[in-house]
Formats: C-alpha cells, sequence, structure tokens
C-alpha cells in the first residue's frame, strides 16, 4: 500500500512515511468532499504521525507549524466523512486490510459509537469473523456492546488465540496494544473456551504446551484437570507423520581434558556445526586448590569480561527463524536452542572437570568449600561460616536436599555482609530466609549494573537505527557486497560513508541520526559521532544492562546523564536482573512457570519418586552450576568493591 501508515512512534520505516506525509498534507484543502473511505483513513494517519511530534529534518519551524495547523482540520474532515455514511458494513467493505485497525480507531476516539449497534456489530463479525480482533483494542467499543462481543466469543474458534494475547502472550513492537476482552466473560467461561479448543480435533502443538505450563493471572486461571487434558494431548501432536518430508539440522559439542604437553591451557573452535572445546590438564595441574575455582572463567567462559553472566538467555543469539516464530510469553522464561546448547555444554564442563579433580584426589564440592570458606578470607577478609555439603557416598536425592539450603546461608551471609560489614551468628540465625536473587551489592548505591528506565523509549529509534539489522542503513554502494549487517558495523569498518550514495528511502534515518548527534558530516562523508552515547546504546541493544564500572569515566559520565533522564536505571544487587531472571528459571516458580524448579522439587519431600538415580544426577550438577556461579558474582564483587574502595583511598581518579 502506497499510502501513508502510522505504526508507532519509533517505526524503523517512519523516515519514509513522513516523505509520504508531505505529500499529502501539501495538497490537502480544508472543507474538500471526500467519496473514498481510504483517503479519509490516510488523513487520520497523517495527523498521528504530527500529533506525535514526528518530522523529517528537512521540515523548518515555520513548515510543521503550518503543517500542524493543517491537521487541525482533519477531525471535521473525518467525523464529517463518517457521519454522512449509512451503511457502517458496506464502508468496511472498502477499506483497506492496512487500515482495518484505524477503522474502529476512528469510531471510537471520535466519539461516533452511536454509528454502531448490536444487530451491525452481529452483522460485521457474522461476514468478517476476523474483525473481532481490531474491536477488542478499542476498550469503548467493547464497554458499550459488551453482551454482544461475549456472545460471539463464545463460539468464535480462534477465541483462544485472543485469550492467550491477552493474559499469557507478551506481544512485540507492532501487536503490543492492548486486548479488552468483555467484562462479562467470566473466568469459567473462559476455561471452557479453552477446554473446547482442546478437544477440538484442531488444536496445535505450540498452544497445547502453553497451556500446559500457563501461569495464572489476574482473570484467568486454569484447573489443574484443563492442564492434565493438554498433557495428554502433547505427545500426541508431538509425533512427526511417517509421509512427512522433515527439513533439519544438527548442531553439537566436543568436550576434551588433554593430557598432551605444551598446549594451549584452552583451545575452541567450530567445525561445521560441532563446537569444539579442548583444556590442558598440564595447565590444571598447576593451579592451587584456592584458583580452580576460576577455571569456570578463565577456560569454561560463564562470565565475560564485564563480570555478567554468558548462560541467560540473549534474543541476539537465535537464529532468524527462531526470532520470527518464537513468540514471548507471560511467566514462561524464553527458551531457543543457542541457550539450550550453551547451558549443556556449561553442565558437561562441569561434569567433566568434576572428574578431572577425582582423578586428582578432589571433587568440585571440595574446590567449593575451599574457595568460599578460604579463599574469600584471605582475598577480602569475608568472614565466612562453615560450608556443610552432603558427602560424597550419599545419594544424589540426599545430595539436592542439602546444597539448595547451603546456598541459601551463603547468600544470605553475603547479604549480612553487605548490611552490617560482618556476619554475626547469633543475627544470622535470626534474620528472615532471603531468596537467592535478592542479595544486595557491596555497590548498593554506587551503581553495580545499568538497565534501562522509565522512558527508555526515547532512544529505542536511535538504537535500532545504529544497531539493528533491519534498518538497511548498510546496504549502501559502494558496500553492498560486504555483507556489513549494521549501520554501525558498517561506519566502524569503513569509517565513512558519502551522504550522496544514500538513496532518497535512506536519507530520512540518516538525517535524523545527524540531527540527534550520534552522527557527523564531514566534507559530504557520513560517519560516526564521538558521543558516548553509541557505545552506551550498543551494550544495551547486545544485553539490556550493563555493567557499570566496566566503562571509561565518560562513558560513566553520559550514564549518569541518561539516568537522569529517565532513560537509564541503576541496579545494586549482586546479580544482574537478566541473572536473577536467569536464576529463578533454573531454581524456583516464582516468576516462571516452565522452569526446572530445582529448588522446589527437592524441598520437603517433594520430589518425585518416578525420577531416575540419572535425573537426579542431573539436576545436582545444575546445582553445582548454579553454586559456582553464585561464588564467581560474590568474587566478581568484593574485587570491584575491594578496587573501588582503594582507588577512592589513595584519591585516584577511577578509571
Amino acid at each position: 500500500m502506497e499510502r501513508v501508515k502510522y505504526y508507532s512512534k519509533n517505526d524503523l520505516g517512519n523516515g519514509l512515511q513522513l516523505l509520504q506525509t508531505e505529500k499529502v498534507v501539501d495538497r490537502y484543502q480544508e472543507g474538500q468532499s471526500y467519496s473514498n473511505i481510504n483517503d479519509v483513513l490516510e488523513l487520520y494517519n497523517v495527523k498521528l504521525f504530527l500529533d506525535n511530534g514526528l518530522s523529517l529534518c528537512s521540515w523548518t519551524e515555520e513548515q510543521i507549524a503550518n503543517y500542524k495547523q493543517k491537521t487541525k482540520g482533519f477531525g471535521r474532515d473525518i467525523v464529517g466523512f463518517f457521519r454522512e455514511q449509512d451503511n457502517i458494513e458496506g464502508l468496511l467493505n472498502d477499506v483497506d486490510f492496512a487500515y482495518y485497525q484505524d477503522f474502529w480507531d476512528i469510531i471510537e476516539s471520535f466519539g461516533l459509537l452511536d454509528l454502531l449497534s448490536d444487530k451491525i456489530l452481529e452483522s460485521i463479525l457474522k461476514i468478517e469473523s476476523e474483525q473481532i480482533e481490531y474491536i477488542l483494542h478499542c476498550k469503548e467499543i467493547v464497554r458499550k456492546y459488551d453482551d454482544t462481543l461475549c456472545t460471539f466469543l463464545l463460539s468464535y474458534p480462534k477465541a483462544i488465540n485472543l485469550l492467550l494475547h491477552t493474559y499469557l502472550i507478551i506481544g512485540t513492537d507492532f501487536d503490543k496494544r492492548k486486548l479488552y476482552l468483555p467484562k462479562s466473560l467470566s473466568i469459567e467461561q473462559k476455561r471452557q473456551i479453552v477446554e473446547d479448543y482442546l478437544k477440538s480435533g484442531k488444536a496445535t502443538l505450540n498452544v497445547v504446551q502453553l497451556i500446559m505450563q500457563a501461569k495464572d493471572v489476574d482473570g484467568f486461571s486454569l484447573t489443574p484437570k484443563i492442564k492434565l487434558l493438554a498433557k495428554k494431548l502433547e505427545p500426541q501432536l508431538n509425533v512427526v507423520p511417517e509421509d512427512a518430508i522433515v527439513a533439519s539440522y544438527q548442531a553439537g559439542y566436543s568436550i576434551m581434558f588433554s593430557k598432551e604437553k605444551g598446549i594451549p591451557y584452552k583451545k575452541i573452535w567450530l567445525d561445521g556445526l560441532i563446537f569444539n572445546y579442548v583444556y590442558s590438564e598440564e595447565y590444571l595441574d598447576f593451579l592451587y586448590e584456592d584458583q580452580l575455582l576460576d577455571v569456570f572463567v578463565s577456560c569454561f567462559e560463564y562470565l565475560d569480561s564485564c563480570g555478567l553472566l554468558k548462560l541467560c538467555y540473549n534474543w541476539h543469539e537465535g537464529d532468524m527463524l527462531e526470532k520470527v516464530c518464537t513468540k514471548e510469553v507471560k511467566g514462561f522464561y524464553p527458551i531457543n536452542n543457542f541457550f539450550r546448547m550453551k547451558n549443556n555444554i556449561a553442565v558437561s564442563q562441569l561434569a567433566m572437570f568434576d572428574a578431572y579433580l577425582r582423578r586428582r584426589g578432589k571433587s568440585l564440592e571440595v574446590i567449593i568449600k575451599s574457595y568460599y570458606e578460604n579463599h574469600f578470607k584471605k582475598a577480602y577478609g569475608f568472614p565466612s561460616m562453615s560450608l556443610n555439603l552432603a558427602k560424597d557416598e550419599e545419594d544424589f536425592v540426599n545430595k539436592n536436599k542439602v546444597i539448595a539450603p547451603e546456598m541459601e546461608s551463603v547468600v544470605k551471609q553475603f547479604n549480612l555482609f553487605v548490611e552490617e560489614g560482618e556476619i554475626d551468628p547469633e543475627l544470622f540465625q535470626m534474620s528472615m530466609p532471603l531468596p537467592i536473587t535478592l542479595s544486595k551489592s557491596l555497590l548498593w548505591g554506587r551503581h553495580k549494573y545499568v538497565v534501562w528506565g522509565d522512558k527508555c523509549q526515547e532512544v529505542f529509534t536511535p538504537m535500532k537505527l545504529l544497531f539493528s539489522d533491519q534498518s538497511l542503513l548498510s546496504f549502501v554502494e559502494p558496500f553492498k557486497d560486504k555483507g556489513y549487517h549494521t549501520l554501525f558495523e558498517l561506519l566502524t569498518h569503513e569509517l565513512c560513508v558519502e551522504y550522496d550514495k544514500y538513496e532518497n528511502h535512506q536519507r530520512p534515518k540518516i538525517d535524523y541520526l545527524i540531527g540527534q548527534g550520534y552522527l557527523v558530516v564531514d566534507n559530504g562523508l557520513v560517519k560516526l559521532s564521538s558521543s558516548p552515547r553509541i557505545e552506551i546504546l550498543g551494550c544495551m541493544y547486545k544485553k539490556t544492562e550493563i555493567a557499570y564500572y566496566s566503562h571509561n569515566p565518560q562513558v560513566r559520565a553520559e550514564i549518569d546523564m541518561m539516568v537522569k533522564e529517565g532513560i537509564l536505571s541503576y541496579d545494586d544487587y549482586l546479580l544482574s536482573p537478566q541473572e536473577r531472571h536467569y536464576i529463578n528459571f533454573f531454581l524456583n516458580a516464582s516468576e516462571y512457570s516452565n522452569g526446572m524448579q530445582l529448588r522446589n522439587k527437592y524441598s520437603h519431600g517433594a520430589m518425585s519418586c518416578l525420577d531416575s538415580e540419572e535425573e537426579h544426577k542431573n539436576a545436582y550438577y545444575y546445582f553445582l552450576m548454579i553454586f559456582v556461579i553464585i561464588l564467581l558474582k560474590m568474587n566478581d564483587d568484593m574485587n570491584l568493591a575491594l578496587w573501588l574502595n582503594e582507588a577512592i583511598k589513595r584519591g585516584k581518579k577511577l578509571v
């Protein structure tokens, strides 16, 4: 469609749409008559652009003021056109697909609800049932015609999708508008819609799996009976038909501890789709007991150079098909194949390292105990209490029951040390239990992490234009064949691009970045500016969080400014927000219903008697992995606090 269409204030296509907006406003004459509904709907979209303060960099202040003045007449023209119609149903038939939502928005926002009736809505939905989703975005229409819409939903085959998107599925930038279900639609009726869907013979695997693990939310909850029905249906839908044509690829990994002399301490390479890891036992043999846990950073790379955990889910680490097809679900920890792969590798590295230690007459439990009780005292003066893990000869069920409370005790001790500067055993005993994810950092009040603030959307447009592979600003002569994915990547490698090489439809985006100070033009050459915000936005785009002191003073000063603006915010816990989500996914059901729930499984005798010894062993290795992560984060936190305190004492500038 070559008409103006407004999607959102931060849409990457706004520059091109504004070029078309300019043409529409320039030819507009107040009071002109319209015969085509789509001309009127286009006026509405033009009005949305100007009402939201969007403009081209080439527009002068006088031009912008003139355009805004013109759009004041748009409302009268729009209302006048709709009031002249005597057949709303027929009018809807002429609406372009992209303008369906605008049609209903106009009826609601311009006070035209009287043009509708129960009979008209019934007639429209009988012929075009898909209109229900557009209608449900309009709160006032739903409120006025509650009973009619409720009756329709009870017999609508796709009502299950509307329920899931209302209560469970988190919308993308393009479909995140809230759905308003009729208030008369009861919880019992919603459950009946779900049950009817499961019994319809048309249920799909992904929806059934979502129903199985759906977390109760306000206005929507499923009974155990319905979830059991979904659970029994899942295996039937998970079978590949014998005559199906299947295309697939397999990826894997190989881990080896080598006794060969003189090799690097670690070697990592990709052979096809196989990740290969080789570690030198000669190197490991020279490490003291207190140094062995650091192997999880130096060799296994659990943490990155900034001290952030690399094992968390990261949207950028999936293939394009997964990104397109995967929906983010409320109460679900997002999982893709890359997340599964890197965590399988991590726990396998841990298991093989434990086997290596046992060949040395030690074990990972011994190393964990020594690291906590001895290393922390020697390096930082941390008053560690005794750590009591299960004996080696005990079975894995008992080991799992013991390790979780010990982890919680360690975190509780650390938090008490942060708050009191010491660990008083009596105060420790009297203190309330503390969830593992809620321990404070020693940098409490001094900026440990940086996360998005309430006004973060103000920088989403420049961030996406610079770092998203969807902006298409890296596709420019003479570099089209070099395969650059983003504008930042292009300008980092090539340093500059001739402004005139950009197509007309690309220039509004480039002009916008110039106007915002992210790009500069020098003798007709487009370059990255020296703004520290570029580094900040790049980090936030990749990980959604920043380790504050991993950046230089100039960048930190800019971060502080962005915090004052509400774009960013500080977070001063031991674990970063992404790390807290990750730990909760593995240990409990406090945040996610699709997690492993290891802590819950082995507390109060709740573990299933159906689990095999191998499954209990695997669970124990995951417990050990979480314990190692916590100790590494504590070590990083104390090391950073020590560096910061010494720098302040010496009056040195933090670098």
